[in-house]
């Protein structure tokens, strides 16, 4: 049965959306236990990066090591090994061959930024999938299912896809507006039980259950190159430390987007760049923890 939308999404209330955003993480955000360490925090893969594009690669695997989680491993082609020990010291790294990696000892797996047309084969997705680990995919790992639709129906449960309009489109088809957009994620997350976040000004997530929520943080000075990428980084190293798929979303939307607020304040919109939410993710945690406690 098709899921019609109310026509209150036509009018939505900013303030609303903020407040709303912000409440709804209460019961969502964790506190560690004080005795846990690296091995209990989750360990997160990033498959990223290619020639003229490993910045993508670097930004989302610094935006993971900012999650919370206890380890990263980047997953990349051997010639930029150096290139990711300078720029990410704190990140393992293997190489990209697919068929000789253990899966196993990972919790979440991040695919996608920067990683070129080229490098994404069938061998390697068919590797990535049958991992059964939960995915993040974003950029290049879309391009490659909106080419091959039939790996749609073999995504493991629970796993987030984070299209920019697009992106979305190139997936799913063009749509006339964004009530439509959001009924026909609702009917293919429900369908092949994935989570989607359509990104963008208040970016919305739709779970595999049939909700959407949302995201009431973030401002047009986010809208440049490597957003995109400190996002699945973020998502990704938040799945990986026991969040479920939902709460892993929806947190990530904020910090991503009170980071970029808060570089917005400090920086202008004009000015800040990517890197600048990553770098700000540490007042944006504290934030939300401090909010969170003061909330009725």
């Amino acid at each position: 049965m098709k899921t019609t939308l109310p026509d209150y999404l036509t009018s939505l209330n900013e303030e609303e959306i903020k407040v709303d955003s912000l409440c709804r993480l209460k019961n969502r955000f964790k506190t560690f236990d004080k005795f846990s360490h690296k091995g209990t925090r989750g360990h997160a893969a990033i498959f990223a990066g290619s020639h003229g594009m490993m910045g993508a690669a670097i930004l989302a695997l610094k935006s993971a090591n900012r999650s919370g989680v206890g380890k990263v491993t980047a997953i990349i082609h051997n010639e930029y090994f150096a290139l990711i020990h300078a720029q990410s010291p704190e990140s393992l790294i293997e190489e990209n061959k697919a068929e000789e990696i253990n899966f196993d000892k990972f919790n979440s797996i991040g695919v996608g930024p920067g990683l070129g047309a080229a490098l994404l084969t069938h061998s390697m997705i068919d590797c990535i999938i049958s991992s059964g680990k939960p995915l993040v995919l974003d950029a290049d790992a879309l391009n490659f299912l909106s080419k091959n639709k039939q790996y749609l129906k073999k995504i493991p449960p629970e796993s987030i896809l984070t299209p920019h309009l697009r992106e979305w489109e190139r997936l799913l088809g063009p749509v006339d507006n964004d009530k439509i957009r959001i009924e026909k994620t609702i009917e293919i997350c429900k369908e092949l039980n994935i989570n989607v976040v359509i990104k963008g000004h208040f970016s919305c997530l739709v779970t595999s259950k049939g909700s959407f929520f949302f995201n009431g943080t973030g401002n047009a000075g986010m809208a440049k190159a490597g957003s995109g990428d400190v996002l699945t980084g973020l998502i990704t190293g938040l799945l990986a430390q026991g969040y479920t798929s939902e709460d892993a979303a929806l947190i990530g939307m904020y910090i991503h987007g009170l980071s970029g607020d808060l570089a917005k304040e400090a920086l202008g919109e004009e000015a800040m760049i990517a890197s600048d939410q990553i770098h700000f993710f540490s007042n944006a945690f504290l934030k939300l923890r401090d909010n969170i406690l003061n909330l009725p």
